[in-house]
């Protein structure tokens, strides 16, 4: 038989915590309540017509997580190893392209993010892993775009190198001038949120 010993302070939270909580979790918080007043688990079941199963599960998770323990999300399993891992390895190749790492690519995907972490840590992680760790860590994807890069030259200057360079009676008409900066134009993709 399952008997909940509660201090006056743990009284006093549980009976705060059914104040403030929607029904749902407010029946669990009151479940554990009754118990510390003597009531046994088929007693309350009767009572709140819920199932015995349903009644001493949530007074065990109470004895053994407190309040927490009433949150279904609330997940006492072992720490993801694996996870963590993968979130410092993702922090430092974010800081650099991917062409840093030997890929062709100037911006990082979740494919790639995958391919790399096998590569390198020599760990399988799914796409969906990848997407969590990046959400955990405050990132949000921005699709690559077009823009001049920061360090390219001016109009002026590219007339006055490539008059160094061809005849003054040469005349260059160029079909699109984003092919004179040999830098790459594409924005990374991943960045921190504001």
């Amino acid at each position: 038989m399952i008997r909940v010993q509660l201090l006056d302070e743990q009284r006093m939270e549980l009976e705060n915590f059914r104040r403030q909580a929607s029904s749902e979790v407010s029946e669990k918080a009151l479940m554990v309540l009754m118990n510390a007043e003597g009531k046994s688990v088929p007693q309350i079941a009767t009572l709140l017509k819920r199932h015995p199963h349903t009644v001493r599960y949530w007074i065990k998770r109470y004895i053994a997580y407190g309040i927490k323990g009433f949150n279904r999300k609330f997940s006492p399993g072992r720490p993801n190893k694996k996870r963590k891992k993968l979130m410092e390895y993702i922090e430092t190749i974010l800081s650099e392209p991917p062409t840093m790492h030997g890929y062709q690519e100037n911006v990082w995907t979740v494919p790639l993010i995958t391919h790399a972490a096998k590569r390198d840590l020599n760990i399988e992680v799914s796409k969906d892993t990848v997407l969590r760790a990046l959400k955990d860590m405050g990132y949000t994807y921005k699709r690559p775009a077009k823009k001049v890069p920061g360090t390219a030259p001016s109009p002026e200057e590219k007339r006055t190198a490539i008059c160094h360079i061809v005849d003054e009676d040469c005349e260059i008409y160029p079909l699109d001038e984003s092919h004179f900066s040999a830098e790459p134009y594409l924005v990374q993709g991943w960045f921190k949120k504001r």
